[in-house]
């Protein structure tokens, strides 16, 4: 499947097939094209926790308000996000110069340290783009997919065992379309979103 027709092609799918089960093989197919994702200087605040389990699924159900899709599929991803990634800064850009990562590192640190907010909200963009990378990738490789917010993130994180200086950016259901057809679904027009040079 070529990419544009992953894009168009892909839909958030509440239906899945229960009986289809995601193999080692085929998760490590996935994320290694995953983690091909950009991140702000290449912290790779990603961390992926897929529960495959039918115990974890359920408490992820739990979590998540009871939502039948989440305990009915091929897996759960758990996207989450380091918040201090830039402490990794010189083993995440460990390929450049040294000479280069004496400057780097530094003001990586600079950059981060002191901003909470800055953290999180570059850990929140890093983790959406790869994210947004696995749905497509699944969908090339025909899983259906659906990310979602709607789950207590205090309760994903205990059935995840999150780590301290972490936190959960979205769920992805993974799987087989199962008998329920996507809603259709519309965009708003082009005229409305893509503006030239700047707001009129």
């Amino acid at each position: 499947m070529e990419l544009d027709e992953a894009v168009r092609s892909r839909r958030s799918l509440k239906s899945y097939d229960p009986a289809h089960e995601l193999t080692d093989d085929d998760l490590k197919r996935i994320f290694e094209a995953v983690t091909l994702s950009p991140s702000s200087f290449n912290l790779q605040h990603w961390r992926f926790v897929v529960v495959r389990s039918a115990e974890g699924k359920s408490r992820l159900q739990e979590a998540s308000f009871g939502q039948p899709h989440v305990g009915e599929n091929s897996g759960v991803v758990a996207v989450c996000a380091k918040l201090t990634a830039h402490e990794d800064a010189a083993r995440c850009n460990g390929h450049a110069p040294a000479e280069t990562l004496l400057s780097l590192v530094p003001m990586i640190t600079g950059y981060y340290a002191q901003n909470e907010q800055f953290q999180r909200d570059e850990a929140i963009r890093s983790a959406s783009l790869a994210a947004m990378t696995l749905m497509l990738i699944a969908q090339q490789e025909g899983l259906a997919s659906c990310p979602m917010i709607g789950f207590d993130p205090n309760k994903v994180a205990e059935v995840v065992n999150l780590p301290d200086h972490h936190m959960i950016v979205m769920l992805v259901v993974l799987g087989k379309q199962g008998p329920i057809a996507p809603f259709p679904t519309s965009r708003l027009p082009l005229g409305e979103v893509v503006l030239h040079e700047r707001f009129a």
